[in-house]
């Protein structure tokens, strides 16, 4: 997925002359090919967020269109006030892209991990945020947040993760289906931890929807999720003020009575330290720990 952005991001650079690329000292090895064919529209000012940040509001409002790369933490979290006084006030459309979403840095510590990023990212008005499952999914979200006229941050994990769309996405605004069933059950999700949710799905017999947009939410998504009596959305990322807790707000505001149970990391620091996987099965987000907690829940009581 991350080489899917650079791609991306590689080709925006080789029609436009005003694009440029700052990354925080990060990606080394990914921006190799950028840096020599383009050497003049990259800027690398070392590990220096609040600066990065403040260069990329500074440039586009010069009517540059700019990237900011980095690990997630230190694209929307260490640089926070700059973000949020810089970007979002000024509403520039400068694209944040943070590799590392989730427990996908699992191994550097809590220092790296991406666990409250979407909450975060959530409280700042207009600024569109993006978690692509797959590479296809991830070039939709850049290319939506290239045109787009508000700022937007795509966290994306950093692996070779597989690609679960058959064809290019025709609308990244919407929810994607990647699972149809004729249950009454759901599972809604987004970036890596779909593999799992997968898994679980083909042993529950459930739909399953990818929602790359995190906060898009338009009337579509509410009437499709709506018409499941079951709604289960699994993250890796704290259960409160993520995906779960923007879909439950937008469902009360529509008057849509539907149960959500959200399956994702505890409200707590993680003093912990693993690969992905370990951190998935010992917080029960892996394909056996989300199954028996769909399974251990209560259903939905009758509407």
């Amino acid at each position: 997925m991350r080489n899917a952005i650079a791609e991306s991001i590689t080709q925006k650079a080789s029609v436009d002359k005003d694009f440029f690329l700052i990354t925080g000292d990060a990606g080394l090895g990914v921006w190799d090919t950028y840096q020599q064919e383009y050497p003049h529209q990259y800027v690398n000012p070392g590990i220096n967020e609040a600066l990065c940040v403040g260069m990329a509001a500074g440039m586009a409002m010069c009517g540059k269109k700019v990237v900011y790369y980095n690990i997630a933490p230190f694209v929307i979290m260490r640089p926070y006030e700059q973000v949020r006084n810089d970007i979002c006030y000024q509403g520039l459309p400068v694209i944040l892209i943070g590799t590392g979403s989730g427990l996908t840095y699992m191994p550097s510590g809590m220092t790296h991990y991406a666990v409250e990023d979407i909450l975060l990212a959530s409280s700042l008005p207009h600024l569109n945020i993006f978690s692509p499952c797959d590479a296809l999914e991830a070039k939709a979200c850049f290319e939506y947040a290239y045109t787009s006229l508000n700022p937007s941050y795509i966290r994306i994990p950093k692996a070779g993760e597989p690609i679960f769309h058959t064809k290019p996405l025709d609308d990244v605004t919407q929810a994607q289906i990647l699972r149809k069933s004729h249950s009454d059950m759901v599972l809604v999700t987004y970036s890596s931890i779909i593999s799992e949710v997968l898994k679980v799905a083909d042993e529950l017999n459930a739909s399953v929807v990818s929602m790359p947009f995190i906060n898009s939410m338009n009337s579509q998504i509410i009437e499709l999720l709506g018409s499941y009596k079951r709604i289960v959305v699994i993250e890796e990322h704290y259960s409160y003020g993520g995906l779960g807790t923007l879909l439950k707000e937008r469902l009360a505001k529509e008057r849509v009575n539907r149960e959500v149970q959200v399956i994702g990391l505890e409200n707590d620091y993680i003093h912990l330290i693993g690969n992905q996987e370990y951190g998935r099965a010992h917080f029960g987000l892996s394909c056996e720990g989300i199954r028996d907690k769909i399974l251990s829940s209560p259903p939905p009581r009758s509407k």
